[in-house]
């Protein structure tokens, strides 16, 4: 038996501004054997929690590692292993608080032995290896200050809550791959491989037009805004039909064209 952390997001209609409910439920052996109390972790039990978000065109893979430290907000790359470190990069590992990052680079060439980098959290980390990752958005649940599971209805053991509401979304519409990771001492949970779908940004050009349709009074610029209306809502489709196929590639490919399109277009006033 183990927690399996889940999750839900949503955008706003303005498409900057992202709500994250934490979905994970207190542990019922009928119906949710994956979620929080006995025989399972609870919420007091956790170190640092986030969640983070992958464009399709990246991994959650490990961009760079090293056997190193992090003594306030320096992080030192005692021994390379392999890849290069750079800003902007989240840095993971055992200790390490949810939500570090690399800001600045002191004596580092990003693969160097001894080499020196400032982190946005202060700290203390021993000796262990550190990744850096290469992530579109990342959410802290848990860590410095920071605890959403504290207040929860029900906490240690909530039921579904809303973890942040309204927090600003820098991404664009795409594809994503959403990873939860729960840090309890030595012990690390994630939740299953999970993709979202923003079309925020589209659909509000779309919108825009169908609004500029109702008002329009000559038949030339209606038949215009007729065609544009019809040629949005065929991206949308498109990209949505791939997406619930698992079919991500093509889902960004339409996407990349619908964005292509939206630009060009004076009534979209979308923002794209």
């Amino acid at each position: 038996m183990a927690l399996k952390p889940k999750i839900s997001v949503s955008l706003s209609t303005k498409c900057s501004k992202i709500t994250i409910v934490e979905e994970t439920g207190p542990y019922v052996i009928t119906a949710n054997n994956g979620g929080w109390g006995t025989p399972n972790i609870d919420t007091a039990a956790i170190t640092t929690a986030d969640v983070q978000f992958f464009n399709t065109d990246q991994t959650p893979a490990i961009i760079a590692s090293g056997t190193g430290t992090i003594s306030g907000t320096t992080f030192t790359d005692v021994t390379h292993i392999s890849g290069t470190f750079a800003i902007g990069q989240t840095l993971t590992g055992t200790g390490v608080a949810a939500g570090t990052k690399i800001t600045a680079l002191l004596t580092g060439t990003g693969a160097n032995d001894g080499g020196t980098y400032t982190v946005n959290i202060a700290q203390t980390v021993t000796s262990t290896v550190i990744d850096g990752n290469l992530i579109t958005q990342n959410y802290i649940l848990k860590g410095g200050v920071i605890d959403v599971y504290a207040t929860a209805a029900g906490a240690p053991a909530p039921g579904s809550f809303t973890a942040l509401s309204e927090s600003a979304w820098a991404g664009s519409d795409g594809v994503f791959q959403i990873v939860y990771t729960i840090l309890a001492t030595t012990v690390t949970y994630t939740n299953d491989t999970q993709y979202v779908l923003f079309l925020c940004n589209l659909c509000t050009c779309k919108d825009n037009l169908v609004v500029k349709l109702i008002d329009a009074c000559d038949i030339e610029t209606v038949q215009k805004l007729k065609v544009q209306v019809d040629q949005m809502e065929i991206y949308i489709y498109g990209i949505q039909t791939a997406f619930s196929c698992g079919d991500y590639d093509t889902a960004e490919a339409i996407l990349t064209a619908a964005t292509t399109y939206c630009d060009t277009l004076t009534d979209c006033l979308s923002g794209c």
